[in-house]
């Protein structure tokens, strides 16, 4: 299953120690079985270059997750709702899609769309930790290419 991670703070990323952290409120990840035996997530970001992304791994993005940096309990947050702007190539103007779950379905035909040259902007973020209050994130811009 891919997601589209929405950190609290940078997300987690003990398998790949020699990426330095970004000051990102998203990150993007895959899980795999065939990345780590210890931990089963893969950082697709850049490392010199926070915000950007392979187009071809950002359309194959199904779900979006929320996550705490370093924290050592589970603690599920769950995305209530989320502004997605898209734009650059393959768009003529800024268009809109809105989140309102952990799935990106609602999105996907923009998504589709996405190619080396575009820009996605993830943008009032607000998900809902497990204390049941709703929080808003900051948001985060990813260049494709």
């Amino acid at each position: 299953m891919k997601y589209l991670i929405l950190s609290i703070l940078p997300a987690l990323f003990p398998a790949t120690e020699h990426i330095r952290p970004t000051n990102n409120a998203m990150t993007a990840a895959s899980v795999s079985p065939a990345v780590s035996k210890e931990v089963n997530t893969l950082n697709f970001q850049e490392k010199d270059e926070p915000g950007k992304m392979l187009a071809t791994v950002f359309r194959a993005q199904q779900y979006c997750r929320a996550e705490v940096e370093d924290f050592v309990f589970d603690a599920p947050f769950k995305v209530v709702s989320a502004t997605v702007y898209f734009s650059g190539a393959n768009f003529r103007n800024v268009e809109t899609g809105f989140i309102n779950s952990n799935s990106l379905a609602p999105v996907k035909k923009l998504m589709e769309r996405c190619a080396p040259g575009s820009i996605v902007i993830f943008d009032d973020a607000k998900v809902e930790g497990p204390d049941k209050q709703v929080r808003s994130i900051r948001g985060l811009s990813l260049r494709l290419h």
